[in-house]
C-alpha cells in the first residue's frame, strides 16, 4: 500500500533532524490512493466535532448541515468566539481507532480498516522508526478528518501526558488543493510567528514531531472543495485502547 523505501524517505529524514518536520511526497502506491479515495464516499456517517463552553462535543454532521440556516448562524458565531478565547477546532471526522477497537471498522470501512491495519504493520512502522530515529514506536493511531469551508483548528503542540505521542503524520488524500484555500499545516514559534507552513497536495505524508506548536489554517468560506486526509499519531508503549479523549 505504502512507497516507503529508505531512498524516498531519506529527504524527509534529514528535515526531520534539521527541522523535526518534514514531508514525504506519493507516499502510496497510485492504485491505494485512488481505492482510498473512492471509499471516502462511502464513510457512512461523519461527526462534527467542536468546543463550546469548555465541553469537546461530537454533532452529527449531517445533522448539523441541516440546519435552519440562522441556527446554524448563531452555532458559528458561538465556535468562532471560542476561538477567540483560547484552544477551538471545527472540523469532520471518523475515528478509525476506535472504530477499529470496537470491532466495526471492517464492516463499515474495509477499505480504511486494511489501511489502518498497515498502519500498524512494520511495512509502516519500520521506515517510521527509521525516519523519526525512535526506534521505540510501537503503534499508531489514526483517524480520517474533513475539513469544509469555514473549518479550522487553533494552535496546540500536540503534547497530552500519557498518551506517549513520539510524532504526528498527516497523510492527505485530497488532490488539486489551492493554497489561497486555507487549510495549511502552519507551525510557530514560541511567539506565534508562523515558521513554515505544508499546504495540503495529494498522496503527501506529513511528519512532524511532539511537541511543536501548530495550527490548521481556516478553510476559506468560499471553498467547495475538501480537505480529506488521515491523521494520527506515532507512539510508544502498549496501545491501550480507546480512552475518552483519544
Amino acid at each position: 500500500m505504502f512507497d516507503l523505501t529508505p531512498d524516498r524517505c531519506k529527504d524527509a529524514a534529514n528535515y526531520l533532524r534539521a527541522l523535526t518536520r518534514g514531508q514525504i511526497d506519493n507516499a502510496l502506491l497510485g492504485p491505494a490512493h485512488t481505492r482510498l479515495l473512492k471509499a471516502v464516499d462511502a464513510i457512512p456517517r461523519w461527526t462534527l466535532v467542536t468546543r463550546l463552553a469548555g465541553r469537546h462535543l461530537d454533532l452529527d454532521a449531517q445533522a448539523m448541515a441541516q440546519m435552519p440556516k440562522a441556527q446554524r448562524e448563531e452555532f458559528d458565531v458561538r465556535v468562532r468566539a471560542g476561538a477567540a478565547q483560547g484552544f477551538q477546532y471545527l472540523y469532520e471526522t471518523y475515528p478509525l481507532y476506535d472504530k477499529w477497537h470496537g470491532g466495526v471498522l471492517g464492516d463499515e470501512a474495509p477499505v480504511f480498516a486494511e489501511l489502518f491495519g498497515v498502519l500498524n504493520s512494520a511495512a509502516f512502522l519500520d521506515p517510521m522508526r527509521e525516519v523519526l530515529d525512535a526506534p521505540d514506536i510501537s503503534f499508531a493511531d489514526a483517524q480520517l478528518t474533513r475539513y469544509r469551508a469555514g473549518h479550522f483548528l487553533t494552535t496546540h503542540d500536540d503534547g497530552v501526558a500519557g498518551k506517549n505521542r513520539v510524532a504526528a503524520f498527516v497523510l492527505t488524500l485530497t488532490e488539486g488543493w489551492q493554497k489561497d484555500w486555507g487549510g495549511a499545516l502552519a507551525f510557530q514559534a514560541i511567539d506565534g510567528r508562523v515558521i513554515d507552513s505544508f499546504v495540503p497536495r495529494g498522496n503527501t505524508l506529513s511528519l512532524f514531531k511532539v511537541p511543536q506548536p501548530h495550527e490548521v489554517t481556516p478553510v476559506a468560506k468560499t471553498v467547495s472543495a475538501h480537505r480529506v486526509s488521515i491523521t494520527g499519531w506515532l507512539r510508544t508503549g502498549r496501545d491501550p485502547g480507546p480512552q475518552a479523549g483519544d
